[in-house]
């Protein structure tokens, strides 16, 4: 049996996916079951034929890790995405260093635990942005730059005067915001001329088994502010689908996905017409989040673009087992 795994608490954000994710599965001639992870702990008969598993978000006991309740109630699954691969995909700084040490293409980028450090990198290319090393959706992002060497930044709803500090607390005072080490910025891929700051194309690859499935842009309708660069949707940017992009792109993209090491995720991808592309990130669904999925309701949507019966196709094939070793005579 093959089943989808995720905690009662995230149903109303999990849902709609593990439906479809089902309904996906029974449209491809197969079978495969929602599952809340309570539901599995108050009867593990619901979890004993499981043989393969696919984790969408879920909090597991305070008394064990995810990957060891998982054991636990799924001696018999073939996780699909295994926990460390979630936890990299989960870790931004741990993503980056290891794109940078395979020489994949990624934004100016500086890890650093000195304030000073910050202060250097800002004043050489203008404007950046202060990422969360852990976190999805542009969740605490703040595009900084420097005014009468003051650093400052912009987070959305509100301008503030920084303050970096290699130890200490994160705290909000009036405008002025203390940020705590560590540091983890990159610079804003975007053409800055005369007429202003015009960010860089946003594309995502959705990757099943290292074939690009499908293609999204985010985009905005107008910026009016500089946290309009920072574009996301939990931030209000918007979708469309490509059908196509270059070469050098797609190539870019699945590179990534190797060197991650999934099997199903998406990659983030910025360019100019001058420069790029460069990877922003990746995810991958798992128990700290879910692949976005708000694509589905943009007119122009169609069965073509239906990630889920991506998932559930490359779900239901067996592996095949290898030939019989001959012994020698």
């Amino acid at each position: 049996m093959i089943a989808c795994v995720y905690g009662r608490a995230f149903a109303p954000f999990v849902d709609s996916a593990a439906r479809d994710l089902c309904a996906a599965a029974a449209s491809a001639g197969g079978e495969m079951h929602p599952l809340t992870l309570e539901a599995a702990m108050a009867d593990r008969r619901l979890a004993a034929d499981v043989h393969r598993l696919y984790v969408l978000p879920f909090d597991p006991p305070a008394t064990t890790s995810p990957a060891g309740i998982v054991r636990e109630l799924f001696p018999k699954a073939e996780v699909v995405i295994s926990f460390a691969l979630q936890d990299l995909c989960w870790d931004k700084i741990a993503t980056q260093e290891l794109l940078l040490e395979r020489g994949v293409p990624v934004p100016d980028t500086l890890i650093t635990s000195e304030p000073a450090d910050v202060y250097r990198f800002v004043q050489e290319h203008g404007f950046a942005i202060l990422k969360e090393r852990y976190g999805c959706g542009g969740q605490g992002h703040v595009v900084l730059w420097l005014e009468d060497k003051e650093l400052v930044g912009d987070g959305g709803s509100h301008r503030y005067k920084m303050e970096l500090v290699a130890h200490g607390r994160r705290r909000l005072d009036g405008d002025r915001l203390t940020y705590r080490a560590p540091f983890y910025l990159q610079r804003l891929v975007a053409d800055i001329g005369p007429r202003g700051v015009f960010p860089g194309q946003v594309l995502r690859a959705y990757v099943i088994d290292g074939q690009i499935a499908l293609w999204t842009e985010r985009y905005r309708d107008r910026y009016s502010r500089p946290s309009d660069w920072i574009i996301n949707i939990g931030l209000g940017a918007k979708y469309r689908f490509l059908h196509d992009t270059s070469e050098e792109t797609k190539k870019v993209a699945l590179r990534t996905a190797e060197v991650i090491g999934f099997r199903i995720g998406v990659v983030d991808l910025i360019h100019t017409g001058s420069d790029g592309p460069y990877v922003l990130g990746v995810d991958t669904d798992g128990y700290h989040i879910i692949i976005d999925r708000q694509f589905k309701h943009i007119p122009e949507y169609r069965e073509f673009f239906n990630l889920d019966r991506y998932i559930a196709e490359a779900l239901l094939i067996e592996p095949t087992a290898p030939p019989p070793r001959r012994r020698s005579a």
